[in-house]
């Protein structure tokens, strides 16, 4: 996360959306304009910017400019879904990864899966994702501004396009897997008071072992989805959250979605706050978390132009959480979000989450901020993350992190 950054920063891997508009626009014209035997060369052309990519019996045709990584050759390389990219494999269990990634672009995760699998194409648009099972192999694609590219690349292999699914966490609730699930997280495994980390992947168990023995963190923050997650994530899964709860891990659930600052926020925030939340409850479900667990929206540093939309997106965000049973969360920028919220903590406009993730890189392991008054999320709400982007290493492991000091304590209901 880069929101206790100053000043804000640029995300890589971002598309310029108004030059890429005007060139969108150009070339419609310039196709428009060209006579039959013109388009067939400019169908060429479009060839031969191509290139065939073959995995297990399949061949995709992506565009000639993206990498192609085979995953099984460049050792814990991290599956990054903020550049354009086509992974080959599985992601390694210790993939090495930035903690400061954000965002996301169109690009492939290509993994091996069984013979028999059948075929199943399915797009979330909340979430900005598409996932395909297909006998052999299994894809995460992620998009931005250009699911068709993920389309075309799925038809090229001959694999049928995506049937759009929005997330409903009641029928999530309702399915036979979640009956037949473990039960769910007590909503007091995300509280704690002391010091946290939080990485852009949930970290290989053998490394959370490490640092529990050695490191003076006991509370981790782990991205349950959003179309920003930016990293690919092996190994969050609802047996793994069970494993680190019982060696004494208590988390951080965070859901990174639209963001003011890409230009996201469209003219119904509103509408947009509501689908993140309920996509963050259908995956918090899915994983475990228990009604009561906040559920963390993480909003990164944006500009005073984007305010009003961010606190409309947000208070939608923390009303529909509360209609589903979750407590509300909000990670932001003491300049950007965190402000925002604290001088409308008395108006009744916005609805104000339960617990502030306060990003301010002033190294304090304390959740003191200027921009906070006395009794605004007072008893046990709030989360400072003091500083980011800082590599460590305890019992022989290292990862990149965010860290972050913890007082949070949820009452009842």
């Amino acid at each position: 996360m880069l929101a206790g950054r100053l000043p804000r920063p640029r995300w890589p891997g971002r598309p310029v959306r108004a030059v890429a508009a005007v060139a969108a626009v150009a070339a419609v014209a310039a196709v428009a304009a060209v006579p039959a035997a013109g388009r067939a060369i400019a169908a060429a052309a479009q060839a031969a910017s191509a290139q065939r990519v073959s995995y297990r019996g399949y061949s995709f045709e992506v565009p000639r400019s993206w990498p192609v990584i085979d995953v099984a050759r460049h050792d814990r390389t991290c599956v990054r879904f903020d550049l354009h990219a086509v992974y080959l494999g599985s992601p390694a269990r210790d993939q090495v990864c930035p903690s400061s990634l954000v965002g996301a672009t169109e690009a492939l995760l290509i993994e091996p899966a069984p013979r028999s699998s059948v075929v199943l194409s399915v797009e979330n648009p909340v979430a900005r994702q598409i996932r395909v099972i297909a006998p052999q192999i299994k894809i995460t694609a992620t998009f931005d501004g250009k699911p068709g590219l993920i389309c075309q690349i799925l038809a090229s292999a001959s694999l049928p396009a995506p049937v759009p699914y929005v997330p409903d966490p009641d029928d999530a609730a309702r399915s036979p897997a979640a009956s037949a699930a473990a039960p769910p997280f007590a909503a007091e495994v995300t509280d704690y008071h002391g010091l946290g980390f939080d990485a852009c992947t949930a970290p290989d168990t053998a490394y959370m072992s490490a640092w529990r023995r050695a490191s003076p963190y006991r509370a981790i923050g782990v991205y349950l989805g959003g179309s920003d997650m930016a990293c690919a994530q092996p190994n969050l899964t609802r047996r793994w959250l069970s494993r680190e709860a019982a060696a004494g891990w208590h988390f951080i659930p965070l859901y990174v979605g639209p963001q003011a600052e890409f230009h996201q926020l469209g003219r119904h925030p509103g509408h947009q706050g509501r689908a993140a939340a309920d996509d963050a409850v259908t995956q918090a479900e899915r994983l475990g978390f228990a009604a009561r667990t906040p559920l963390y929206y993480d909003m990164e540093a944006y500009s005073p132009a984007q305010t009003r939309k961010a606190l409309r997106f947000l208070s939608s965000w923390t009303s529909r959480l509360h209609v589903l049973g979750y407590s509300s969360g909000v990670y932001s920028s003491s300049s950007a979000g965190i402000a925002d919220l604290a001088r409308r903590y008395l108006g009744r406009k916005y609805a104000m989450p339960d617990i502030i993730y306060d990003a301010l890189w002033n190294g304090q392991r304390n959740t003191t901020d200027a921009v906070l008054r006395s009794g605004e999320w007072a008893d046990h709400r709030r989360v400072h993350q003091y500083d980011g982007n800082v590599t460590q290493t305890y019992g022989g492991d290292t990862i990149n992190v965010d860290q972050d000091y913890l007082n949070v304590s949820l009452p009842a209901r």
